[in-house]
């Protein structure tokens, strides 16, 4: 092997070092790869040197992260969540399939980690209301959500990663569900692992300072009984209130309500109006207010409305509409010490409305909006976020504010995603090509603002895509990939291509935990490339080998991001993954060499 050769593997190794033991940012590491190379003359182009950012892979990668985050500004993961809490019951065994089946969907169409961000408070919610201690059910969704990776194209990085080597190599990649062929199989067998086996060695503890109720909106709403407080009311046609803005119609000053949300029908079906004091009311608007039962039956008498029930569906339908709900007390020196609502003018002033009120452990239910505010007193506040943050200074905000949920926009979120989809489904366009246009409508379309696309994108991937790129090149130019290649075949040698499939999703499995699963892509692609071709197996096998012990991540906390978002909250310890993940791990291994061996 040539001197060039050996820098490659030299670069390779140090890399290695940097990535286990994390002594220098993973980014910091694999953008100065490129450099390296460059420098020793090792890669002596610069357009290899620096492939990596304009690499196919990699824009669609950026791309598919934007529309992950799209999917969870819009609220489409959730409403998957919301469903895994109707279908799961109490039972935990039927629990646990639901959050597996959900969360292996899930990433199937979005990244892994941004599947168990989503999910994660939602399960957390659901498992104390069914009884159940989190860590029943925390492992099994971080554990589905890598499963699930294998089922597409764009479901973990590896995935666009080796098509596209496979793309470079012999003019076509793969397909959107060609992993699924294996991939399926492999899904299936793990959530039933998880379910028969894995959740008997799954421990039950609880720890103190886990996720607080308080900080979700249903639980901040159950906590304070706001569903009795909630209240719908239907515009009448001769009603005074037809024509009013809300401002003229004074329901709070008069009766003390407030307005949460406004639902007009129109052709297209419901649209849900925010209630600014400037919007005009029409007949058939339906009104959710907050007050009292008695102030409700004054107003329905006077102003000629009907009286609807709610249900915990009403309920969600108001904090589906850009309602945050958080809890601010009243500090010493407020002003609002001995003022009431109606004076402060929350709703025309703030933009807030005061949906409760706690004072001494017990809620103060009468006459709210006519009760002296007094230091210490808890309110329960909903409106936008940004004009409850504005009530600082006399008000002390004590519960994490969430961005609000808006789920108009999920039916448009969904139909982006398919575009992405569809055109490399059907062979019209390349997913780099559509997965950037669909990023493109999300921003347009407000799907996903502009802030929150540095927190959607995962950068760290990114530029380990990118610096590692051209020391795949630089492997397979220098035949590096090649003696590796036939020093894994020759140990594999009498037992055929089964063992040289094993042995390649295990070197990629065991890349994957010591530096990442996107590197580990990147450099054993050319690898099994070249054993492929020298055991007389097809290349697409041994890269789907590649792709599949990438996303085997399940021994140690720390092989992937999913374990570790869900090691807090659900007061897990490496033994546990271990335990658990050593069986997972084993069923994957069998299942994707069989299923490989097959094809």
């Amino acid at each position: 092997m040539e001197l060039h050769g050996w820098i490659a593997l030299g670069t390779l190794i140090v890399a290695a070092f940097f990535f286990l033991t994390r002594l220098v940012a993973l980014e910091i590491v694999a953008l100065a790869i490129p450099l390296v190379l460059f420098v020793t003359g090792t890669v002596p182009d610069a357009a290899t040197a620096l492939v990596g950012f304009g690499n196919h892979a990699v824009i669609a990668l950026a791309a598919i992260f934007v529309l992950g985050g799209g999917l969870k500004e819009c609220g489409v993961a959730e409403l998957m969540a919301r469903g895994v809490g109707r279908v799961g019951g109490t039972s935990e065994r039927r629990f646990v399939v639901v959050v597996c089946v959900f969360g292996a969907l899930l990433s199937a169409f979005t990244s892994n980690t941004a599947t168990v961000a989503v999910m994660l408070p939602a399960i957390v919610a659901l498992s104390r209301r069914a009884g159940l201690a989190p860590s029943r059910l925390l492992m099994p969704l971080g554990f589905a959500s890598i499963l699930g990776g294998n089922l597409t194209l764009i479901g973990t990085a590896p995935n666009l990663l080796v098509s596209d080597y496979l793309r470079e190599t012999e003019g076509h990649g793969f397909g959107m569900f060609d992993f699924a062929l294996v991939g399926l199989p492999i899904v299936a067998a793990g959530i039933l692992y998880l379910v028969v086996v894995g959740r008997r060695l799954l421990p039950t503890r609880l720890r103190e300072d886990r996720f607080r109720d308080a900080d979700l909106p249903e639980s901040l709403a159950k906590d304070y009984n706001l569903d009795a407080l909630l209240t719908r009311v239907r515009v009448g046609p001769d009603s005074p209130l037809v024509g009013k803005t809300l401002g003229e119609t004074g329901l709070g000053r008069r009766y003390g309500l407030s307005v949460l949300l406004v639902v007009r029908s129109g052709p297209l079906g419901a649209r849900y109006r925010r209630p600014g004091q400037q919007l005009r009311l029409e007949r058939g608007d339906e009104l959710y207010l907050q007050g009292p039962r008695a102030a409700v039956q004054r107003m329905c008498e006077g102003e000629q409305v009907s009286l609807g029930s709610v249900d915990d569906q009403h309920l969600e339908r108001v904090l589906d509409n850009g309602v945050s709900l958080a809890e601010v007390v009243v500090s010493p020196r407020s002003a609002a010490v001995g003022r009431t609502i109606v004076d402060l003018e929350l709703r025309g002033k703030h933009g807030v409305n005061v949906l409760a009120l706690w004072r001494r452990g017990e809620a103060v239910q009468e006459d709210l909006a006519q009760t002296a505010l007094q230091d210490g007193d808890t309110l329960l506040v909903g409106g936008q976020a940004a004009r409850i943050r504005g009530l600082e200074g006399d008000f002390v905000l004590i519960t994490g504010l969430g961005e609000a949920r808006d789920l108009r926009r999920a039916p448009l979120a969904f139909a982006l995603l398919l575009l992405a989809v569809l055109p490399p489904l059907l062979g019209l366009a390349p997913l780099a090509v559509s997965a950037l246009g669909a990023a493109v409508l999300m921003l347009a379309t407000g799907c996903v603002s502009p802030a929150s696309i540095a927190s959607a994108v995962e950068w760290k991937v990114l530029a380990l895509v990118i610096g590692t790129l051209p020391l795949g090149h630089a492997l397979e130019a220098h035949a590096v990939a090649a003696r590796a290649a036939s020093i894994l075949t020759d140990v594999a040698a009498s037992a055929g291509a089964p063992a040289v499939l094993g042995l390649l999703f295990v070197l990629a499995a065991g890349i994957s935990v010591t530096s990442s699963n996107a590197a580990a892509a990147v450099i054993l692609a050319p690898v099994a490339a070249e054993a492929a071709r020298l055991s007389g197996f097809g290349t697409r096998e041994a890269l789907l080998a590649v792709a599949y012990g990438c996303s085997c991540a399940f021994l140690v906390p720390f092989a992937h991001p999913c374990n570790l978002m869900v090691m807090g909250p659900g007061a897990y310890r490496t033994a546990d993954f271990l335990r658990v993940g050593g069986g997972l791990t084993l069923v994957v291994v069998v299942v994707a060499v069989t299923g490989l061996a097959l094809l």
